[in-house]
Formats: structure tokens, sequence, C-alpha cells
């Protein structure tokens, strides 16, 4: 399938998506329901600069992140052995599966199918905008998926924007109250991440001021969300019989770090300065007054719970900045509402050119963006990955080629036939057993697995050889 050929799909796909008919039955009157939505040129522009803004970043590689690699690698398996196995703990299988049918696709395709995401995401967000009747909801919108941190999650395999994308939708499925496809779309968004299960209790009281404050509505729909969840999530909970909750929270991190990456990172260097100026002269020249106001709105309430939520959630997980993505639109939402329409125009603009320049990070400052930093990191892993394939080819067949973090993206790049190299991400009792017999030789690079593995049993410094050097990122 050529490029062309691809992206004219997408956009019948698009047209499609927006013509389908939403058949559901009303749990409270049983009165069949049909949603029609009905696209308008706004929606159009919105998903075409989305498109034609991301095409030069999908083709380098699946992305800087492992997880992604083992997304698709988990997605491989289960295509190729029909075995489902996680990409890492809790689970994803939403991803996971989609990855079973397109793993063999090149990297641009693959990456497509978040950039369509975005695009979903984005038009959900104009939509719930629009209902509520929130001014510049064209450039809110399009300004949404040029937030750095999602501009840069729209252009490789990682899932932030795939479950945001589930989360808007039944958000607006809410609003428009359209119980079933707003069920439906919450459990898809816990089948893309687990930890948006912590969003619950802000959809159940969003959902009891949509569904006329009528209380047992609301509790009889929280019961359909954790229904739909469990549903959902259901091939990680019979694979591994309800084993699969693992926490990987650090241990301590600092002031410092928690602020860079809850500003610099998710929102760029430029959109962060934007964004504080803009509050300090909104500060000094009419002091918030509408604050109190907003309070009494229950969907601005919603907003400030949800950014709440996820905060809480990421000073305790403080592993990404990519888990504060779910927040973003109900600050934008916020920022709307307490800024002037001259000075919400100006925020939105700074982060509208903050992925493309200045980058900042402990090691240096940089005049070009996240984005292009972001490829550079991605060349350097992808020149790593390649010199290390020819390593691994070159070695001994009777071999463990002990490859750590690397094993999803070396074996996903390498084409290696597993039958005569035995690449491995962790050490197990039977390649500890050979090695100690020397049936097997081990080979190894230095990662974060390998060098816990090694601090156990000394078997690396032992009975290893060092087979390429320790990958630095240069920054």
């Amino acid at each position: 399938m050529t490029k062309v050929k691809f992206f004219c799909k997408i956009k019948l796909y698009f047209y499609i998506f927006e013509d389908v008919q939403f058949e559901m039955i009303d749990i409270a009157d049983n009165k069949l329901m049909t949603a029609k939505p009905q696209i308008n040129n706004k929606e159009i522009i919105i998903a075409v600069i989305i498109i034609l803004s991301r095409i030069p970043f999908i083709f380098n590689s699946l992305g800087q992140d492992l997880d992604g690699w083992r997304e698709v690698y988990s997605g491989k398996i289960l295509s190729e052995y029909h075995i489902y196995n996680v990409s890492r703990f809790p689970g994803y299988p939403f991803p996971e599966f989609v990855f079973s049918l397109f793993h063999q696709q090149p990297y641009w395709y693959l990456n497509s199918l978040s950039i369509l995401f975005t695009m979903g995401a984005c038009i959900f967000f104009y939509r719930i905008l629009e209902y509520f009747k929130i001014s510049l909801s064209f450039l809110l919108a399009i300004t949404l998926s040029f937030v750095p941190i999602i501009y840069l999650n729209s252009t490789v395999v990682m899932d932030y924007n795939w479950s945001l994308f589930f989360m808007l939708g039944s958000l607006y499925f809410i609003v428009i109250k359209k119980k079933w496809a707003a069920v439906i779309f919450f459990g898809l968004m816990i089948s893309c991440r687990l930890n948006n299960a912590i969003f619950l209790p802000a959809f159940a009281f969003l959902a009891y001021f949509q569904f006329g404050e009528n209380l047992k509505k609301a509790i009889i729909f929280s019961v359909l969300l954790v229904l739909s969840a469990v549903f959902f999530f259901l091939p990680v909970i019979v694979r591994y019989e309800g084993d699969f909750l693992h926490s990987y929270g650090t241990e301590s991190v600092s002031l410092f770090s928690l602020f860079s990456l809850s500003t610099l990172y998710v929102y760029g260097a430029i959109g962060t300065l934007g964004i504080l100026v803009s509050l300090i002269l909104q500060f000094f020249t009419d002091r918030f007054k509408n604050i109190q106001l907003l309070l009494k709105d229950h969907f601005i309430v919603f907003c400030f719970l949800m950014i709440f939520i996820n905060f809480i959630f990421f000073v305790k997980y403080p592993l990404e900045s990519g888990y504060l993505i779910p927040s973003i639109p109900f600050i934008l939402i916020i920022l709307q509402r307490i800024l002037s329409d001259r000075l919400m125009k100006f925020a939105l603009f700074s982060l509208l050119i903050s992925p493309f320049f200045i980058s900042i990070n402990t090691k240096n400052l940089q005049i070009k963006g996240s984005i292009f930093v972001n490829e550079n990191y991605e060349d350097q892993e992808l020149k790593y990955c390649k010199i290390l394939i020819q390593k691994i080819k070159s070695a001994p067949e009777n071999s463990i080629i002990h490859v750590g973090n690397f094993y999803e993206q070396l074996v996903l790049m390498g084409d290696f036939d597993l039958k005569k190299i035995k690449l491995i991400n962790h050490l197990s009792q039977e390649n500890i057993n050979s090695i100690k017999k020397a049936e097997k030789k081990l080979y190894y690079i230095e990662t974060s697995g390998s060098k816990a593995e090694n601090e156990k049993a000394h078997l690396f410094d032992e009975f290893g050889t060092l087979l390429y050097l320790k990958f630095e990122l240069k920054r």
C-alpha cells in the first residue's frame, strides 16, 4: 500500500466515523435513541491540520520510549503464537490487540494510528467546547494537539493519545446523554491505560448533573462504567488471574523534578512561559474575578476535579510527564474561563509554537523544540540498536545474549533467527544452569536490567562477556 493510498483511506475512515449512527437503549425509559453527529467544516480543518503537521515525524521509528516497542512486540507474539502476554504490567490490552493486526506494517503506518486517535480526541474536545458554548473553541481544539507532550505522542506508538481519545469520547457522550456510548468508551479508555480508572468519581459527578441530578441514574451509570472497564480489561484479568497490579512508583523525586516534569516536559519552555505570563498579566489587570462564579458551574467543578485527581496520581507516581496528558484539556478550559480572550490567544499561540522552538533539560538549552530533539534521540537509539544487531549476529551460535530493556526493539528491528540466536531480557534458572555448566556462553550489554541481575548473583562478572557498550543518550 502506497502512502497516498493510506492517507486516502484515513480520510475515508474519518467520514465513516462521522456518519456512523449510535443506536442504544436508554436505561431510564427504554426508548431507542439514534445520534448522528453532523460534521462541519471546522472539524475537517482540525483533522487536516493535525494530519499534515504530523506526517514529517512518523517515519523515523516507533519512538524513543521502549514501552511503545513492547506493545508492538506483544501484538506480534499474539498474532504469531496466539499467546497474550502484556507488554508490561498492569497491561494495555486494547493497543496490544490492535498491534496484533498491524505489527508487520512499517513504522509510519503504526505511528499513523496515533495521529488518528489524536485527531479524534481533538474533534471530541471541540464538540464538548461547543456544547458548553466556550469561546475560542476552534483554536482550543487545534492547540490541544500542539501541546508538546501531546504532539510528541501523536507521532509515535505510545498509547497516551489513544486513551485521551476514549476519555474525551466518553465525556462527550455523557454530555449529550448517550449513556451506552459513554460506557463503551470509558471501558476502552481503561483498556488503554488502567490508571485512568482514578477518574471514575469525576465521571460519576458529571453524570449526576447531566442526567438531571438523579442520584439513582448516576449510581447505575457508575456501576455500568465499572462493568465496562472490567469487560474490556478481561484479557489481562483472565490471563494473569488477577495478579497484574504492580506498583512502579519512584521512591523519591525532588520538587524541581516534579516541577519540570509537569511544566517544561508537558507544555514546553515557550508554552510554560506563555501561560505564566498570561496568568500574571491577568492577575494584575482583572485579578481572576470570575473564579467564584466558575465554582457554581458543575462542568468547571468537574474540570477542577479531573486536574486535581490527575496531579495527585502524578505526585504519587512521577514516572513520565505523559501521565499528565488527561488533565491538559481541562487546564485549557480553566485558562479560557479565567483569562481574557486577548491573553488566552497569547497563551494558545505560545503553545502552538512550543513543540518547534526552545527545549530545556537538566543538561542544556537548545533552540530547536522538543519534537526535533526527540527525533535526535530516536536517531541515537536506532544507530545504537543497528550496531548492536550486527554484534549479535556475529556472536557464536551456542550463546545466550542478555539485552535487557532493548529486547523488544532489537527483535522487531533485527529479523533474527531465534532458533540460532538466544536473546533474553532476563535470566531464567534454565539459562543460569546452562551458563554455569559451560553449555552456553553468556554475552551481555549493560542495562538497568542486567545491572540488577548482576547485583544478585554476579553471574555477569564471573561468566559474562560484554558484547557492546552501554547506551548513553546524548542530550
